[in-house]
């Protein structure tokens, strides 16, 4: 057995390897900024659904804690409508990416939204659905609990067979309000 049987396979598949990299990096690089404006047009819908008082939306420079990624000052004109704060809970399959928004005048929560989650189908999966988002709708900034049965004052009914998921995306709200009443003005 001679060196090139060796080498000869080997270079082959350096070479091939090396065009496959730059075949994937060219895909990445092409397809990137295409992708992130669409992320960023799904998160301003989104924002505009939990928060609709608002015509801007600022990013505010504040503390990030728990599964808090970021939060947005919702200005109409000179005055604040609101806030909507963004958080990345761990659900049962994955993080949970959602939004929540909170009403400076009514003090209560305006909407939530998920923006990307891995749950399970027909299962977790539910809590994209206007009926779950209906839970959180116009409740007081008081914490809330998840319970399976018929839900009372400051209760969430979970999704059949999702527990986590429910208790998830409603320790995530629950740390949005305690973000509002520390932090809002």
């Amino acid at each position: 057995m001679s060196i090139s049987h060796v080498v000869r396979p080997a270079l082959t598949l350096f070479i091939t390897a090396v065009l496959v990299i730059a075949l994937l990096g060219g895909v990445h690089a092409l397809t990137f900024h295409p992708i992130e404006r669409q992320k960023r047009r799904t998160q301003e819908a989104a924002m505009r659904e939990v928060l609709p008082g608002a015509s801007e939306y600022r990013e505010m420079q504040t503390v990030k804690s728990g599964s808090i990624s970021a939060v947005y000052e919702g200005l109409d004109g000179d005055s604040v409508a609101g806030f909507v704060v963004e958080l990345s809970p761990k659900g049962y399959s994955g993080h949970i990416d959602l939004i929540v928004g909170i009403s400076a005048s009514d003090k209560k929560i305006t909407g939530i939204r998920v923006l990307r989650h891995t749950e399970t189908p027909g299962l977790g999966a539910l809590a994209v659905s206007a009926d779950f988002y209906r839970r959180y709708d116009n409740r007081e900034l008081v914490p809330l609990g998840v319970v399976r049965t018929s839900p009372g004052r400051n209760e969430i009914q979970a999704i059949t067979s999702a527990t986590i998921t429910t208790r998830a995306i409603t320790n995530a709200v629950n740390e949005a309000i305690a973000w509002y009443q520390g932090n809002a003005k």
